[in-house]
This record gives C-alpha cells, sequence and structure tokens, in this order.
C-alpha cells in the first residue's frame, strides 16, 4: 500500500517517518515553509508568490525558471535554508505521485480545537474525539460519487476551461489553447502536458474544456478513484480506525518496554 506525509519540516519528523516508513513518500507542508519565509523576508509578498508561483509549477523548464525569478527578488534576504530542502519536498512538479488523494487533514490543528474546548479530558479521550470527530465530520455528509473536495475543485477547472479553444487531432487526443499556451490532451490516457491532471488526480482545465461535449456524471468518472466518496469514507471506518478501549480493557504488557523518541 502506498503511504505518504505532508508534515512541518522539524527533522524528527523525517527521521520517524524513514524509520519507521522507508518506503513512503514525505513532502514538507508548503504553508509552512511560506511561513518561515515570511519571517526571513520580513513578509515580503512578491517573494511569497514568487514562491507559490515555484511550488506549483508542473513543468521542469518552468520551475527552473520560477527558481531564478525567485532567487533574484529574495536576493539580500536570509533564504539560504530554502537551498538545503529538497525540491521533492515543496514542488509538486518534483513529488513522485499524486500529492493529494483523498484530502489535506490538519490534525495538529483538529487536536488543538479539541484540546482547547476539552481541556480537562485525559489524552485517551481527546484521541478518541478526533477519531469521532473524523468519521462523523468527514464522511458523514458526503453524497454523491466524488468528496465534497474534489467537487470543489473540479468547480474551479469548470470555471478556468472558459475561453479554451479545443481543436480535435484523432480520437481521443486534443489540442487545447488558451492565452498564449497549446497544450495536448489524451483523454484515453489521462494526461496532459501541461501535467496538472498527472499530479493531482482532475482533469485539467485543458481535458475540462475538451470533455465539454460529456455530462458532468460521466466527467467525474475521469477523477482519480481515490478522491471518490466511497474510499474516502472506507479509509476513516470503524474498522480500519479502532477506537481506544477503557482503561480497565489495556493490556499490561508484562515486561515494560522503554520507548525513546526519535
Amino acid at each position: 500500500m502506498e503511504v505518504g506525509f505532508i508534515s512541518h519540516m522539524p527533522d524528527s519528523i523525517d527521521f520517524a517517518v524513514q524509520r519507521v516508513y522507508p518506503d513512503s513518500y514525505h513532502d514538507y507542508c508548503c504553508k509552512n515553509i511560506v511561513e518561515k519565509i515570511r519571517a526571513s523576508t520580513g513578509n515580503n509578498t512578491v517573494v511569497e508568490q514568487l514562491f507559490w508561483k515555484t511550488c506549483k509549477t508542473y513543468i521542469v523548464s518552468d520551475f527552473y525558471g520560477s527558481l531564478n525569478t525567485l532567487q533574484n527578488e529574495a536576493n539580500g534576504n536570509d533564504l539560504h535554508w530554502l537551498d538545503n530542502i529538497a525540491i521533492s519536498k515543496w514542488v509538486y512538479l518534483f513529488f513522485p505521485k499524486v500529492r493529494f488523494t483523498v484530502k489535506f487533514v490538519d490534525i495538529p490543528d483538529v487536536v488543538n480545537w479539541i484540546m482547547t474546548n476539552r481541556n480537562e479530558f485525559p489524552i485517551t479521550t481527546i484521541i478518541q474525539m478526533v477519531h469521532d470527530f473524523m468519521q462523523v465530520n468527514f464522511t458523514g455528509g458526503f453524497h454523491g460519487l466524488l468528496t465534497p473536495y474534489a467537487l470543489k475543485v473540479l468547480q474551479k477547472i469548470f470555471i478556468n476551461s472558459d475561453g479554451c479553444r479545443v481543436r480535435h487531432i484523432v480520437g481521443d487526443r486534443y489540442e487545447v489553447s488558451k492565452y498564449l499556451t497549446t497544450e495536448s490532451v489524451q483523454l484515453d490516457r489521462g494526461i496532459c502536458t501541461c501535467r496538472k491532471w498527472q499530479k493531482y488526480g482532475i482533469p485539467c482545465h485543458h481535458a475540462i474544456a475538451s470533455l465539454q461535449r460529456l455530462e458532468i456524471e460521466e466527467i467525474q468518472l475521469m477523477v482519480n478513484y481515490k478522491l471518490t466518496t466511497a474510499v474516502y469514507r472506507n479509509a476513516y471506518q470503524t474498522e480500519m480506525v479502532n477506537p481506544i478501549p477503557n482503561l480497565m480493557h489495556w493490556e499490561i504488557p508484562v515486561e515494560s518496554v522503554v520507548v525513546l523518541p526519535p
């Protein structure tokens, strides 16, 4: 089973992921990197915007062009630490798999929210609350084929597809132009030369423009199956995420084992 982690940047997290899940993919939260960029540049919004543009590139030539612009703009600011972070950790283009396949869930924020409102409870009860919260709020209201996250992204892509000029090449191949760029779409393979479809698992606006003749239900079927309601609900069902038993039912080992932090 493929496992991917997106976390803040502490070395201890990276070390722990490599030790426990050596075959997994580990990426850094770009919002966390942006917070550090703000602190290093004195809230320079131009540098921040250039970082996001570089982060969200999907073609190699675009990446190096954006990175060069970012480095020139950040000249004089203390951003040398960014050079020490592997680009596979923060650039969408170089992340080896689809970066988000279900939905981004900021577990620390969820825990902080619950602890703020229920700080008198023991940690086991709080973890149980997180379990219940995720099951009820993340799956209980899901209806239809796709998750609300996927539907929201798909809706934005439909809007972005407005103004595209589509030329049919042959079979399932199309050439789509917008502004000064032209991309090639292969619907049968689920790919586009802009590479966004491959990275997000959701048809890009070039593909959507080529699919306008289809019904919305047919277009939803072309979204990566990992973004479906069925897969998401299965990820958080009770059989997969076991509730914590009452303290009286805990199994106490005969020999104590000391587990050191990473």
